[in-house]
């Protein structure tokens, strides 16, 4: 492989070892239970794994997951005769499964694992890039981890690099200079060139530049939010005429990125910069408008799934709008009518972002801050299931000032609160480190938590709030001055 000079041998050796194992369980005809994350890099991720067990010609379910709480792990000890596959979760409840699973597991997972892991139980085999010193949320996702895993089982499965790329844009590891990708990413953007699967082009990261028309683009475009654009076809068309860029041609077709001139896609680049500057987007953000972007040319010219970003958002609408199936299909190569039921139901989860962050434009004051963090409770006026998203887009566009973590708060169908929280990545560096302290502190009031330094995310009980938020804060400010908490 590409990477093998780049990273410890030992890592390499576990992704063989599991590959290896894959192989002879499926000679086995030993039934694999998946169970996988609902958001872009979980159904990659699945998609993937499931893609080489249908190669192998091994039986396996897949069940997607919002989240792998204890419960779930308990039905889990039940099983037999099976092999347990967690993809983008598993790490954090090792213990558990340790105690629970009386079967082999295979955990991949790209998450902050345990502190006290230690690898002495042979019944589970885990990849974590954090235990082999890969930053798991910058350099490589779970997609990409299962990808590694079926390079290892066939070269042929290069075709998944594709996959691999959405799954990673999708859990936002496009942190490079111009917004893109880098570690071990990048080797699979490589990968994908040289096999003829991916373009990388510079421009635009307006949502499918390169297979929308140019206003469908600008209206689909919720990441960042444009206030007055995003959501609203009639303002788009109108600021398009207003920069002097016509939005349909003589013939009434509505024109297309490769319809403009070289001047009218530079004046549309300035344009849209000066606008977003001038509606309070910071200079970072609408300047980040111009970077990498990542062409699946393997896919129709006008398919929703051509633009690696715009691909990780239809997985991420499929997963959290209730149909994770569509996605996993996807992610194993199946199109036709597929595509189309995927691309409605993108529509449907964007008209509900852009309902969320239109509430949250209109209830700002509703946004309370303590010593070390700032906090908003969204109670019903979010689905659970968008909760994350939603921390992702404010946070990331900056639509609100960022120097302090941001946690976020909604109330779930079954009766908890779900939790999202979000940093700047510059507070990384003095030391924050999300997914520790949402673990610590959901664990104090009887919830469960985790993730990554720049983001994570919990579920604990109804009224545990105010609880949860005070451990945060002592967490945080705790992590800023250098103090242990462990």
């Amino acid at each position: 492989m590409l990477f093998d000079d780049i990273v410890p041998r030992e890592f390499i050796e576990t992704i063989n070892n599991i590959a290896n194992h894959i192989v002879e369980w499926a000679k086995d005809n030993i039934l694999f239970n998946i169970y996988t994350h609902l958001d872009a890099d979980g159904l990659a991720a699945g998609g993937i794994f499931a893609s080489i067990l249908k190669d192998l010609g091994a039986p396996f379910k897949v069940r997607i997951l919002n989240q792998l709480t204890d419960d779930v792990i308990y039905k889990m000890s039940f099983h037999e005769n099976c092999i347990v596959v967690l993809l983008d979760f598993g790490s954090g409840q090792r213990d558990l499964l340790e105690k629970s699973l009386k079967v082999p597991c295979i955990i991949i997972d790209h998450h902050q694992p345990k502190i006290s892991f230690q690898n002495h139980d042979t019944s589970i085999i885990e990849v974590n890039p954090h235990h082999f010193g890969i930053d798991g949320s910058t350099q490589i996702s779970s997609s990409g981890l299962s990808y590694l895993v079926a390079r290892m089982i066939n070269e042929k499965n290069v075709i998944h690099s594709a996959t691999a790329i959405v799954g990673a844009l999708g859990d936002r590891q496009d942190c490079g200079d111009k917004a893109s990708l880098i570690g071990l990413n990048k080797i699979f953007v490589e990968e994908a060139i040289n096999n003829k699967l991916l373009n990388v082009k510079i421009g635009l990261k307006l949502f499918g530049f390169e297979s929308r028309p140019i206003v469908k683009s600008l209206e689909y475009t919720i990441d960042p939010f444009i206030p007055g654009l995003s959501g609203d076809f009639d303002a788009c068309i109108s600021f398009l005429k207003s920069i002097g860029i016509p939005p349909i041609d003589e013939n009434g077709n509505f024109r297309r990125v490769s319809d403009l001139s070289s001047n009218e896609l530079r004046k549309l680049i300035i344009e849209i910069v000066k606008y977003m500057l001038n509606h309070g987007i910071t200079s970072d953000v609408a300047e980040g408008m111009i970077g990498t972007n990542y062409i699946l040319i393997k896919e129709a010219p006008d398919s929703c799934l051509r633009d690696a970003r715009e691909f990780s958002s239809v997985l991420n609408a499929c997963g959290r709008m209730g149909f994770p199936s569509y996605g996993i299909a996807l992610c194993m190569g199946i199109r036709g009518v597929i595509v189309q039921k995927a691309f409605e139901i993108t529509n449907k989860y964007r008209k509900e972002i852009s309902r969320m962050l239109s509430w949250f434009q209109d209830n700002r004051d509703k946004l309370r801050n303590l010593r070390y963090i700032q906090y908003i409770h969204l109670e019903n006026n979010v689905d659970e299931r968008l909760l994350s998203t939603f921390a992702s887009i404010i946070s990331s566009s900056k639509t609100m000032s960022m120097d302090k973590p941001l946690v976020c708060f909604a109330f779930t169908k079954n009766g908890k609160i779900k939790v999202s929280c979000r940093a700047d990545r510059n507070l990384i560096k003095r030391g924050i480190n999300l997914g520790l302290a949402s673990k610590i502190a959901a664990e104090s009031v009887g919830g469960i938590g985790g993730g990554h330094d720049v983001a994570s995310g919990a579920e604990i009980p109804l009224n545990s709030e105010e609880a949860f938020l005070k451990v945060f804060d002592d967490i945080i400010g705790k992590q800023v001055s250098g103090e242990t908490h462990e």
